[in-house]
């Protein structure tokens, strides 16, 4: 059992001191294992730039937290855009995808996690991570210009109703307009290549059964596009969550403590991967636990 965790858990494990490797060794007696996904990595290392009393020794404190982790091998997802890129390989090469980072990958991960720990947290990582957040913050606002050009598309989206969303979505997936969003994100990874090969290559991943990112990364367009269009702008951290989730894929399990993701994490997700909701009830090592006794079955619980 593969359980990926949202950041919050990994924040909620360090303050409540929980020790990781024997937190790991007890799970993995239960065959069950956690996942650290990439986009934890960039989401806890926005921590060194809250701007807040205390932010950068923070940082050091969650980094010296997850080094504990790597010590005890953790695994690690790849980043959604290389879980993409391995999924075609494995459509071309009719094998299974691999999503989880190989030995080489994840000792460099773990060299720069321990960086951070040591406090080297520099200009270019600051630059990165500006990136990142004027990404989510542009996509936001851009969304919102777009749909009051294409009032249109506006009105298609806002007839399409919550009851009949996840129907919806799922029939979008496959559809021309699904190509096409599948094939830009193709070329996102593969700029190099002609539009066609991205599109033979999008092709490939929606035939039956579609591969899992690439299903996710439509279903994400569609959801963040019918939300803004209802709802007339986005959470600021939508595109993020969205990340977290996606990241998921390939886990038995997503893990948050955000109640909020609730409405939309499992609209993101194939049924291989259920949604399960800490609420801070309990310690969230005891809640971990008791997942892996229920088998993962407590959907959005």
């Amino acid at each position: 059992m593969l359980i990926y965790l949202d950041t919050n858990l990994w924040n909620a494990l360090c303050d409540q001191y929980v020790d990781p490797a024997t937190l790991l060794t007890s799970l993995n007696k239960r065959n069950a294992h956690l996942v650290l996904g990439t986009h934890n990595f960039y989401e806890l290392a926005k921590t060194f730039e809250g701007g807040r009393e205390g932010a950068s020794e923070r940082g050091r404190e969650l980094f010296a937290y997850l080094v504990k982790f790597f010590d005890a091998n953790v695994l690690c997802a790849k980043d959604n855009m290389e879980i993409l890129a391995a999924e075609i390989y494995a459509v071309k090469q009719s094998i299974p995808v691999d999503a989880f980072l190989g030995r080489q990958d994840r000792v460099s991960f773990s060299q720069k996690v321990k960086a951070f720990a040591d406090g080297m947290f520099g200009e270019i990582d600051t630059h990165y991570i500006g990136e990142l957040i004027s990404f989510a913050s542009n996509t936001r606002q851009n969304q919102i210009l777009h749909l009051e050009e294409h009032a249109d598309i506006k009105t298609r989206l806002k007839g399409v109703s919550s009851a009949n969303l996840a129907q919806w979505m799922r029939q979008q997936v496959f559809s021309v307009a699904g190509l096409e969003q599948l094939s830009r994100h193709v070329q996102g990874r593969f700029p190099e290549i002609p539009a066609n090969k991205a599109t033979e290559d999008a092709s490939g991943l929606l035939s039956l059964p579609a591969r899992r990112i690439a299903r996710g990364l439509i279903l994400a367009d569609l959801y963040y596009n019918w939300r803004c269009a209802c709802r007339e702008s986005n959470p600021k951290d939508l595109v993020d969550d969205m990340q977290h989730i996606l990241n998921a894929v390939y886990c038995d399990t997503y893990a948050t403590g955000d109640t909020g993701q609730a409405e939309y994490a499992e609209l993101l997700l194939t049924s291989n991967t259920r949604v399960n909701i800490y609420r801070a009830e309990i310690p969230v090592d005891e809640w971990l636990h008791g997942l892996v006794t229920a088998g993962g079955i407590t959907k959005t619980a």
